[in-house]
């Protein structure tokens, strides 16, 4: 039984004739009636009584043709299940992100990508950069956003920003006047700090030493997000990733540039020698489009 057979015999069961299966299967009348032959001796069936001028099924051939269905119904999942591999669908993502990444740049890239490949299982975990490296060389996650590079790590990395650091305070305050800062504007102010063994603060505390300027530092903590919530209750002022205050525009806070610059380095990190993927490339294109978009925002231009 070839399938040749069974497509003329659905074409005529769903059009009522051989002329009207050939114009659909794009062939012959001839073809089609002979197809039809063929089956019924193959299967040993009459499908179809001979009136002049028109076929009419049998039992066995409307019994057959519920089997026909079933098995064309079949091949319509495969041909959706083959689109769905084209676009990933039904593909697994695991990324790792440092925390200001993950709870603002990260969902914003989810959201957009998941409105191409609604079927990506995606999953997301956020750390210290150590920690992040070690998942990733151990293979735990595909792709890690990272604020230091680790070189005792043989991963694959690229840039994903360079940035300057911002002044970040309540609405209405002082400070807002101006249109940036420096280490003497803040001598004064209550601030809110990095512990000493977290990345960036000895970048900032170099800069304020240079300067011969102290700090009155009431408050510390890990992570720029708390930083902005704390900021954003008034209970001092900060300098963060400016990726970090982007999330809390709406809330009760404002932003300057601060001067001498304060970098802020994101990395994307990657397993050794991993093939090329295009779930991952595709994830990370993503990426980098709506960290642009977020520049936009923060600048009103894209940044180097």
């Amino acid at each position: 039984m070839r399938f040749s057979h069974v497509e003329a015999f659905r074409a005529v069961m769903l059009s009522g004739s051989t002329t009207a299966a050939a114009e659909i299967l794009h062939t012959s009348q001839p073809n089609v009636s002979r197809s039809i032959a063929q089956l019924e001796k193959i299967s040993g069936l009459q499908l179809f009584e001979r009136l002049p001028g028109k076929l009419v099924p049998t039992s066995d051939g409307l019994s057959f043709f519920k089997e026909v269905q079933r098995s064309f119904a079949g091949l319509r999942h495969l041909e959706e299940a083959a689109r769905r591999i084209r676009r990933f669908s039904g593909g697994s993502l695991t990324i790792a992100a440092i925390q200001l990444i993950a709870l603002g740049l990260v969902p914003r890239t989810v959201k957009r990508f998941a409105e191409q490949y609604p079927e990506v299982s995606i999953s997301i975990h956020t750390g210290h950069s150590s920690a992040i490296t070690e998942w990733v060389d151990d293979q735990i996650c595909d792709i890690g956003i990272v604020s230091q590079l680790n070189a005792a790590y043989a991963l694959e990395s690229e840039v994903l920003y360079e940035i300057d650091a911002v002044c970040v305070m309540p609405k209405g305050h002082h400070l807002a006047a101006k249109t940036s800062l420096g280490p003497s504007d803040i001598a004064d102010e209550p601030y809110i700090s990095f512990p000493r063994n977290e990345s960036g603060y000895s970048a900032v505390d170099a800069i304020f030493e240079e300067a011969g300027i102290s700090r009155t530092i009431n408050l510390e903590t890990s992570y720029s997000s708390i930083t902005c919530s704390l900021v954003a209750q008034g209970l001092g002022i900060a300098i963060v990733n400016p990726l970090a205050a982007l999330d809390y525009r709406h809330t009760d806070i404002v932003t300057r540039p601060f001067r001498p610059a304060i970098k802020h380095f994101g990395y994307l990190i990657y397993p050794k020698g991993r093939p090329e993927d295009r779930l991952i490339a595709s994830f990370v294109d993503t990426l980098k489009l709506v960290l642009r978009d977020d520049k936009h925002l923060l600048t009103g231009s894209s940044l180097p």
